[in-house]
């Protein structure tokens, strides 16, 4: 007698097959909710500009108080200040001329996650075994810099980006005169003529001192969007210091409609 042990497989998936559907659910968790698309207009980005704007007269404001900077220095930043109290006039009014509503205070994503840790490298935190600075100017110049690097930056993108074409030539003025606010500090923390411009445009070698980033008044080719890097506080043992890279806003730091300074 022989037995037939053949089965029916027609209620489950064969060996090697693949079959299509939901993934399972374990526990009693709630169906996720699908996150809500911003849109990204010409106000989101007008915002986010004035939002940038208000985070450079934070930062300025945070050096003055600090007393770091002799008198010359402090002397050009305070006209830095007084330009960058026009520029949030300009990008308010540019705002408002693309239907959007103004927002008028610092950019929490780089107050959180750029200035807060240069501050705690130049000024020391304690509770995070972070020691003060040996160079306090030095580092505060460096990071003039490095900001007005950052918003021309920011403009020369937004110029490309900007659907209205209106409100380009305005966007223009404001990141040209951000080029020449980090050209003038760049001279400063690095006399002239080797600070003029960076040697690697012309294929020659670039000089550092170990665990200082040089500055150049013309540091790259114009269209270059990369990340500027700024170094600060005390040297390590291996003569680095902390660094970190300042880029341009994007999606995680763009301000949003019905985003609020409360909020």
């Amino acid at each position: 007698m022989t037995t037939d042990q053949t089965s029916d497989r027609t209620t489950g998936p064969i060996c090697g097959e693949s079959v299509e559907g939901e993934p399972g659910r374990v526990g009693y968790a709630p169906a996720p909710t699908a996150l809500p698309i911003l849109e990204v207009n010409d106000a989101v980005y007008l915002r986010t500009a004035t939002s940038i704007e208000e985070t450079l007269l934070e930062v300025y404001g945070m050096i003055t108080d600090s007393g770091a900077l002799s008198e010359a220095p402090q002397a050009m930043l305070d006209r830095l200040i007084a330009d960058h109290q026009d520029a949030v006039k300009e990008t308010v009014r540019l705002t408002e001329q693309a239907g959007g509503e103004p927002y008028e205070c610092p950019n929490a994503w780089y107050m959180d996650r750029v200035v807060q840790p240069l501050f705690d490298h130049i000024a020391g935190a304690p509770e995070q075994d972070i020691e003060p600075t040996d160079q306090p100017e030095h580092d505060m110049l460096v990071v003039i810099n490095g900001m007005e690097q950052m918003a021309a930056s920011m403009y020369q993108l937004m110029v490309e980006l900007l659907t209205e074409q209106s409100i380009r030539p305005d966007v223009m003025a404001l990141g040209a005169q951000a080029a020449r606010h980090g050209a003038a500090f760049a001279l400063l923390i690095d006399p002239p003529p080797d600070s003029y411009f960076n040697p690697a445009l012309f294929g020659e070698t670039v000089s550092a001192v170990p665990g200082v980033l040089p500055v150049y008044a013309i540091p790259n080719l114009f269209g270059t969007l990369a990340a500027i890097l700024i170094a600060v506080g005390v040297a390590s043992s291996a003569g680095t210091r902390f660094s970190i890279a300042l880029e341009t806003p994007a999606d995680n730091s763009y301000i949003y409609e019905g985003m609020s300074c409360d909020a």
